[in-house]
């Protein structure tokens, strides 16, 4: 009987709406209804508001909502600054750290402060195309040895050096512990980290001791922002000073300029796309691989 009751509840469990990715905007909403909903029904039949509400706070629970198409009205309706407040997904053009997520590793650095510790930034964590320009990670794509005659003149690029270091740190991580990997990334012990790849589209998690500490849209996005966090540790002066947010920033930018697929090698395409998550709609100009399908970066439009 048990397991039947779990199979029929599983049935009805929406996750797309429910869990990590419960809209709460529109969880709230829909408990007004159910709060109004109840008390309409008690004051015609008392003794049946009770139920009518455990019903409606159950429907919520499992599916996320008690109206249907309440997640539509929610995103059309509500203003996106109190949406933004509550998006379960990477902010497009932002770092892959949840919340104060570098606050919470655990740990030491190399200087004794303890992880997450920051000077005054040295770096401009909102502009990483000005930073890499000023370290020469990128130059004008005009200044590079037999430059690509159909980029246009004001077009940026990796450097060769750049490039190919990208690469190769690309090729000697691709294979590797994620959760070794994540662990130097957020200064954390490893011991403490699991990184998750539910299915495709779901993007890959990554948990500090059970709590969500970063996203990505795909592990090509994190072999991509692994691999230039060793390349920007090389070019980019007191490094391991920043904030680990910052430095999730940079790795961000530099997706920009990824040129093949970090996972499979395939090529990759740049198109206008309009992506959903569980609070909004956005228009992104989405980098994409064209052979295996991960997603490697959205930018907003």
């Amino acid at each position: 009987m048990g397991s039947e009751q779990r199979s029929v509840l599983e049935r009805l469990r929406q996750p797309e709406y429910t869990g990590e990715n419960r809209c709460i905007p529109c969880t709230a909403v829909n408990f007004v209804i159910a709060v109004a909903l109840a008390g309409a029904v008690a004051v015609v039949a008392p003794l049946a508001a009770p139920p009518v509400l455990a019903v409606s706070l159950a429907a919520i629970y499992f599916r996320g909502y008690l109206v249907p198409g309440t997640p539509t009205l929610t995103k059309r309706y509500f203003p996106d600054r109190l949406l933004a407040k509550f998006d379960k997904q990477p902010a497009p053009g932002g770092g892959a750290l949840e919340g104060d997520a570098a606050t919470k590793t655990e740990g030491a650095r190399a200087d004794g402060r303890p992880a997450g510790a920051t000077d005054e930034a040295t770096v401009d964590p909102l502009d990483p195309e000005s930073t890499f320009l000023a370290h020469e990670v990128v130059v004008p794509c005009r200044d590079l040895p037999a430059p690509d005659a159909d980029l246009p003149d004001d077009d940026l690029c990796l450097t060769r050096a750049v490039e190919r270091a990208w690469r190769d740190e690309i090729e000697t991580l691709r294979d590797g512990d994620r959760d070794a990997q994540v662990g130097a990334f957020l200064e954390t012990d490893p011991e403490l980290v699991s990184v998750e790849n539910p299915s495709r589209g779901e993007g890959v998690r990554a948990r500090i001791d059970g709590r969500l500490a970063a996203r990505w849209e795909s592990d090509a996005a994190l072999v991509a922002d692994l691999a230039g966090a060793a390349v920007l540790e090389e070019r980019l002066p007191d490094w391991d000073r920043l904030p680990i947010e910052t430095r999730s920033q940079l790795t961000n930018g530099l997706r920009t300029f990824v040129d093949r697929c970090p996972t499979c090698d395939g090529d990759i395409s740049l198109d206008e796309e309009t992506v959903e998550s569980c609070c909004r709609s956005r228009d992104v100009y989405a980098i994409t691989c064209e052979d295996c399908d991960a997603r490697i970066l959205e930018v907003p439009q």
